[in-house]
C-alpha cells in the first residue's frame, strides 16, 4: 500500500529532483528538506556550469534539446525582469566557463576519487548509481563550496 494523500505528499512528489537519477538518490536517501535543497543546488550547478563550459569551448551539446520551435509565435520585447545581453567576448566567455568548471573540479577533490565520479556521471549522465554514499559525499563538497563554506575532506580513509 502507498502513502496517505495528503497535502504535504503531494507536495514532496512534485519537488524537482525526482525527475533526474541524481535527484532521486538524494530524495530516497535523505530526509531533511534544507539539505535536499542543498543537494539539489549542487546538481543544478554541476549541469549549469558544465553545459556553459561546452558552449564555450564549441562543443555539441550532451543532451538532445526537444520541443524548441524555431521561430516565435509571438511578438519578442524585453522588459525589466528580461536579463541583459551578455557583452563579453568568446575569449572571457571561455576563460570564466573553464574557471567554474575548475572550482567544481577542485571542490570534488575534497571527496575520493571514486565518488568523484560518480558523481560526474550520475548528474552530467543521468546515469545509474552504484555508489550512493559517494555521491552524496560528493554532492555535498559542491554544496558547501557554492556556499563559501571551509572546505573539509569527505572520502574514505
Amino acid at each position: 500500500m502507498g502513502k496517505e494523500i495528503t497535502p504535504a505528499n503531494i507536495r514532496e512528489m512534485r519537488a524537482p529532483w525526482w525527475g533526474c537519477t541524481a535527484g532521486r538518490v538524494i530524495g530516497r536517501e535523505i530526509m531533511d528538506e534544507t539539505t535536499r535543497k542543498d543537494l539539489w543546488s549542487a546538481i543544478v550547478h554541476m549541469r549549469r556550469v558544465v553545459t556553459s563550459h561546452d558552449a564555450a569551448i564549441g562543443a555539441p551539446r550532451r543532451h538532445a534539446v526537444c520541443l524548441r520551435l524555431l521561430a516565435p509565435m509571438d511578438a519578442m520585447e524585453a522588459d525589466a525582469e528580461t536579463p541583459p545581453a551578455d557583452t563579453r567576448s568568446d575569449a572571457d566567455k571561455q576563460r570564466q566557463a573553464t574557471s567554474a568548471l575548475m572550482r567544481i573540479e577542485g571542490w570534488l577533490g575534497y571527496t575520493d576519487k571514486t565518488a568523484a565520479s560518480e558523481a560526474k556521471r550520475v548528474v552530467l549522465d543521468d546515469a545509474i548509481c552504484v555508489d550512493t554514499a559517494g555521491l552524496i559525499s560528493a554532492l555535498r563538497c559542491v554544496s558547501d563550496g557554492i556556499k563559501g563554506k571551509r572546505m573539509q575532506y569527505r572520502g574514505r580513509l
